[in-house]
């Protein structure tokens, strides 16, 4: 039961290092995010699909909306777009435009008679979109939606943020399908920049009990900190000092741990040190192996490796007591028969005669 026990340590062992190595995966990438700010173009890029037209031409409605006053706000400077536009100001933006199309409309084109607010007379939109709206595909789009509404004007503005929602989660999934891809590439490269092996790692785990025992009490420590959550909010300064800092953090974290992690240009004949380049070609192939396995795991995420890791503690909490229970009956099973036995003479009746 000891080496089900070590077989077990170990796994734990692995499995909160790819989960500190998940978030040192993540930290760089978020870091890279913020320097790149690819949230924000993946944006621009839906709602343009949103307000432009596919094939070209038309007027460029979408830079008319990031210049709105309700969407100038979310950024800072005109070099940095925001990463978001919540469903509301959107469609509060792109009706305003519409009202302001009806009132210059009603007032012959007069320039400079826009609509400073957004008009409650859905028919007036309706016919300046129908009728000004150069861009095909977004007139088709809006009619169909202030249609559907029926002379609601609520209802109608709730349809163009369910449309623009819709669209916000196709831009999800693009983001999603790219930072998979990125964060397979970061999970190869973070484990053969950190040389971590991981046939190395379980090989010193599974001889070295001090440093396993020392890795399962800060995995058990570290599963009650929920993850660090990324959200799309905040200044690209902000976002980047945030990424510096869950980067710097998982690092430390990583160097705490006293695995031979690392690179180190060792003599042939210093055999002993793990984190030596490979001399043979055996042993490169082995270090190929061990990395590649490491760099496709943690390059499934931190989330993934959080929920393994908190089930395999709920076993070996469940292993331990067992394994005590089991101890017990060999120390004290001559005690309860000669319990019994003095049980049975005090309670039996004396000899008679």
């Amino acid at each position: 039961m000891m080496f089900g026990s070590t077989i077990l340590e170990v796994a734990i062992g692995l499995l909160f290092v790819y989960l500190l190595l998940s978030l040192l995966c993540s930290a760089v990438g978020e870091y890279i995010e913020a320097k790149f700010n690819n949230r924000a173009k993946y944006l621009k890029e839906g709602i343009t699909l949103l307000l432009n037209d596919t094939a070209g031409g038309g007027v460029d409605l979408a830079s008319q909306l990031y210049a709105h006053g309700l969407v100038r706000p979310f950024y800072r400077d005109g070099s940095k777009l925001p990463s978001y536009i919540p469903s509301r100001t959107f469609a509060l933006a792109l009706w305003n435009m519409a009202s302001t199309a009806a009132a210059e409309d009603a007032s012959s084109g007069a320039a400079g008679s826009g609509a400073a607010g957004v008009t409650t007379d859905l028919k007036a939109v309706r016919a300046a979109v129908a009728a000004h709206l150069p861009n095909r595909e977004l007139r088709t789009a809006l009619l169909t939606l202030i249609d559907e509404a029926q002379g609601d004007v609520e209802r109608a503005r709730r349809n163009i943020e369910d449309w623009y929602d819709g669209m916000m989660d196709r831009v999800s999934g693009w983001y999603k399908r790219r930072t998979t891809v990125l964060m397979l590439l970061l999970g190869f490269v973070v484990a053969a920049v950190v040389n971590a092996d991981t046939i190395n790692m379980a090989n010193t785990l599974a001889r070295d009990g001090a440093l396993r025992s020392s890795l399962v009490a800060a995995a058990e420590q570290r599963i009650t900190t929920p993850l660090p959550i990324t959200t799309p909010g905040g200044t690209p300064e902000e976002a980047d000092a945030q990424a510096t800092k869950n980067l710097q953090s998982t690092y430390d974290s990583l160097n705490a741990l006293g695995l031979p992690l690392g690179w180190t240009w060792a003599t042939p004949t210093n055999t002993n040190d793990r984190r030596r380049m490979p001399d043979t070609l055996g042993d490169f192939l082995l270090k190929l192996v061990g990395l590649l396995v490491t760099g496709f795991a943690i390059s499934q995420g931190a989330p993934f490796w959080f929920d393994v890791l908190n089930k395999f503690m709920v076993v070996r909490s469940t292993v331990k007591p067992s394994e005590k229970s089991r101890e017990q009956p060999s120390k004290d099973r001559a005690t309860p028969t000669t319990e019994i036995g003095m049980g049975r003479a005090e309670n039996a009746e004396p000899p008679k005669g």
